[in-house]
């Protein structure tokens, strides 16, 4: 009897022995509390054997909104990600592990009626001195109130308006208010400054606080982990390259390409693919703090006669293909973009040209003021009409459609200067190359956020100051310019205005006033820009 009790024992554990230990490693994840809305955060915590677990979040449409490799220290795991403001409402699933041993659990998100607490950019931590710190919400239309005393925040404390300069150790708390919803939770956000002196000892222990590396880090695998403040690339058999800046984030990055091979799910048959479908990954959902940049290898024999290569990205709530244009060379096509999902090239149509009719008739502008100016300007190839037959003089411009009508004015021979804006993907194809060529030319630098603002109603001291900038005309602050509301017209558009007034190219509103913050209708941009032809051939 005891020697079958050995052979038994000697089976078990010889069976034991074929199989990792891996395979026997038990993986939990705890259940998500609180409520869960667009913009919440949520933990993700859990208990595992294994030394790191995999976690993937899915949509209610089970395509992947989250990827990361978490570490499992001490027998336990965290991670956290932020829902972007526009993710759906329904249930999500949090799935975590490796192979088969897999755990999940549901998160079920929620409308809400609380206004998303503030972001701030970057998160806490030690920065150089004179790091400026952004906030941000994703609720739509939000203000957000600060405080740096350590109190909580009201709608009485200081309204944050432009980014928050840190030059010595600061906490500060915030929260977001908008209409219709509560006031948010309070978000706090602390920073130390960092020792970037790179020698003298440090206290309770000597030695040097270590400067990170500024090399840049490439991975040719399609796999790739970037640490803060590094700069990176990475690679899928040079079919396409992920290109990412220092600033593009605050956080560690990881980044995964993917080629997909079943496509056709997400295509219909309007679309023409001039290279593969790629899914590109990064391990958590805020999109990036500055654009980085997507190189594509594409087929250029796919393409017809008046076809041309643009890149699309393929948008998961409305399951359509969204164009983001690029920039051509050879057989590549770069873009720059803020957030990462499934990406193609495509083919599409070259947009044709039409000869322009000087003496075409609008349904819209008999009599009107600026008649005989929108007929000129449609025989200049600045503008043109609408499709019904109007024209609209009286419609206010956005500041993508102004960079269109000024480069049609100017027309610069140059292709333009890549574009970084962080809002680069909101740039509308057709309006890309304009912007590009303004900002080649020093005409338009965009906001201090960094961004282009491209569908803001242009007002007529931001189309004074680009007209400056074409024209070459010097800042300066001091410049008079004449208007009895000098005092209302912002100090970085004065020289602007006061050249445009003298040059004759603008002219007031009525009563000697500028109205600096008034947008500027398509009427009126017609007839500045004409007025800048006219002072072209003098």
């Amino acid at each position: 009897m005891r020697i079958r009790t050995w052979s038994l024992t000697l089976i078990i554990g010889l069976c034991l022995s074929l199989f990792p230990s891996s395979l026997w490693a038990a993986v939990s994840v705890n259940p998500v509390a609180g409520s869960i809305h667009p913009g919440s955060q949520i933990n993700i915590t859990g208990t595992s054997d294994l030394s790191e677990v995999i976690i993937k979040v899915y949509r209610p449409d089970r395509s992947i909104l989250y990827f990361n490799v978490a570490k499992v220290s001490n027998g336990t795991y965290s991670d956290t990600i932020t829902l972007g403001a526009n993710e759906v409402v329904g249930t999500y699933e949090i799935n975590v592990g490796q192979a088969d041993q897999i755990s999940t659990t549901n998160v079920v998100v929620t409308t809400s009626t609380m206004a998303a607490a503030p972001v701030a950019n970057p998160a806490s931590g030690a920065v150089a001195a004179g790091t400026s710190v952004t906030l941000s919400s994703s609720t739509a239309g939000a203000a957000i109130y600060y405080t740096t005393n350590g109190s909580n925040p009201t709608t009485s404390s200081t309204l944050y308006s432009g980014p928050i300069v840190v030059s010595s150790a600061l906490t500060f708390k915030a929260i977001a208010v908008a209409d219709g919803k509560t006031n948010s939770e309070v978000m706090s956000a602390s920073y130390t400054i960092a020792d970037s002196t790179g020698g003298g000892g440090a206290v309770g222990g000597g030695g040097s606080t270590a400067v990170p590396s500024t090399d840049k880090v490439i991975s040719t695998n399609g796999n790739l982990t970037l640490p803060v403040g590094r700069t990176g690339e990475v690679s899928l058999n040079s079919e396409v390259i992920v290109s990412i800046p220092a600033n593009a984030t605050a956080k560690e990055l990881k980044i995964t390409i993917a080629k997909l091979q079943n496509v056709q799910g997400l295509l219909t048959n309007q679309e023409t693919l001039a290279s593969s479908v790629f899914e590109i990954l990064k391990n958590f959902t805020e999109n990036f703090s500055n654009p980085v940049t997507l190189t594509f290898t594409f087929n250029k024999a796919s393409l017809k006669s008046g076809q041309k290569a643009s890149v699309f990205y393929f948008d998961e709530v409305k399951k359509t293909w969204v164009e983001v244009g690029g920039t051509v060379s050879g057989n590549q096509i770069t873009v720059a973009v803020d957030h990462f999902t499934k990406y193609a090239v495509m083919a599409v149509a070259q947009p044709i040209v039409e000869p322009v009719n000087p003496a075409q008739e609008f349904n819209d502008i008999s009599g009107h003021w600026a008649e005989a100016n929108i007929k000129k300007a449609i025989g200049a190839g600045i503008v043109s009409g609408y499709p019904d037959g109007s024209f609209k003089p009286n419609a206010t411009v956005t500041r993508a459609e102004f960079a269109v009508m000024l480069m049609n004015t100017l027309k610069p021979q140059e292709e333009g200067a890549p574009l970084t804006f962080t809002d680069t993907a909101t740039i509308g194809a057709w309006a890309q190359k304009a912007v590009a060529q303004a900002v080649q030319a020093g005409i338009t630098k965009g906001y201090a956020d960094g961004a282009f603002h491209p569908n803001a109603q242009i007002t007529r001291a931001e189309m004074t100051a680009m007209l400056a900038n074409a024209a070459g005309i010097a800042a300066d602050e001091n410049a008079v310019t004449g208007f009895a509301d000098d005092k209302d017209i912002p100090a970085w558009a004065k020289s602007g205005v006061a050249y445009a007034k003298q040059a004759g190219i603008v002219q007031g509103k009525g009563d000697n006033q500028f109205a600096p913050q008034a947008h500027t209708t398509r009427a009126e941009a017609v007839t500045v820009l004409l007025n800048i032809l006219a002072l072209q051939s003098k």
